[in-house]
């Protein structure tokens, strides 16, 4: 009985009769939910969500364990995504360079976590899912990608407090992003400046740019003053964790520094205690209890 369901189901799914699998599939008994997941991963990039979100409601129309679908579904999809996607190590990437677009092996990956996302029940897998997805993107160099992850999540997700370790690793991918926010409105700040000004509104150019460098100033120093995306994982799969955490912190460190130290330098002529600030930075990468240098080098020793 389960070939021939099993035939059967091969045969709708080559018709494209989406609305009988689940029905077919809740037949089979301890492999209904494994099927009907390969079935939703084989969907990959030709259904727009609201259609992932009725083919995932259809489980449970049919007597299927909707949340175990729903998270097998997710798994089985980065699994497929990462066994085309290229392995993170080498050379650190540029995030100067203009990026290409995502291919869709970048997209499926990126879509994956829908599936975890239509319902709060499944919500702690979506975070831990998430994690895994920005902590790929960003060691990529792909910080649009991560940052479309970002914005696709529910805002509950940064709610959850357990695991606590977990949850601390998904606020500091969002801590990141506020900077990386922050610098882009620097930079919008930086534009509106023109040559000819009357003295009232270089006044009020001057404050709007003085706070915004502050908070930039004011948000990294925060970041690099604490143990951002530092962790001492003791679990199985817990060293590649920790490998690809390190490789954040070597891209994005640096980077932060960098710009934070170009800002305060460039804006000297305006704000003029930025360079003292500047200095102040340049003691806070050598202080020995923020360990900042050793993310100017990577793991093998070599200099960035």
């Amino acid at each position: 009985m389960q070939v021939i369901l099993e035939s059967y189901l091969q045969v709708l799914e080559a018709a494209g009769q989406r609305d009988l699998i689940a029905l077919y599939a809740g037949a089979l008994g301890d492999n209904a939910v494994e099927r009907y997941a390969m079935f939703l991963v084989s969907l990959e990039l030709s259904a727009h969500t609201a259609e992932r979100r009725l083919a995932l409601t259809r489980a449970r129309d049919h007597g299927l364990d909707m949340d175990r679908v729903a998270v097998a579904t997710a798994e089985r999809t980065i699994e497929k995504a990462f066994e085309a996607l290229p392995p993170l190590h080498g050379s650190l990437p540029s995030i100067i360079a203009l990026q290409p677009p995502p291919n869709p092996h970048e997209l499926l990956l990126l879509r994956s976590i829908e599936w975890t996302t239509y319902n709060q029940s499944t919500y702690t897998t979506a975070l831990e899912q998430a994690n895994v997805i920005l902590r790929y993107f960003l060691a990529s160099g792909r910080v649009a990608l991560a940052k479309q992850l970002l914005d696709m999540l529910p805002p509950e997700l940064a709610a959850i407090a357990e695991p606590e370790e977990m949850a601390t690793e998904y606020l500091h991918y969002r801590q990141f992003f506020d900077i990386w926010e922050t610098l882009d409105k620097v930079v919008q700040a930086q534009a509106l400046e023109v040559a000819r000004m009357n003295r009232e509104t270089r006044l009020a150019w001057l404050d709007d740019y003085r706070g915004i460098i502050d908070k930039a100033h004011d948000q990294i120093t925060k970041l690099l003053e604490s143990e951002w995306l530092v962790t001492d994982v003791e679990r199985p799969g817990g060293n590649r964790q920790r490998r690809e955490l390190i490789r954040v912190r070597q891209i994005y460190v640096p980077e932060l520094i960098i710009r934070l130290h170009s800002l305060l330098v460039g804006s000297r002529h305006y704000i003029k205690e930025n360079l003292t600030r500047a200095l102040h930075l340049a003691n806070t990468v050598a202080d020995s209890r923020y360990k900042l240098y050793e993310d100017f080098v990577n793991e093998d020793g070599r200099r960035l």
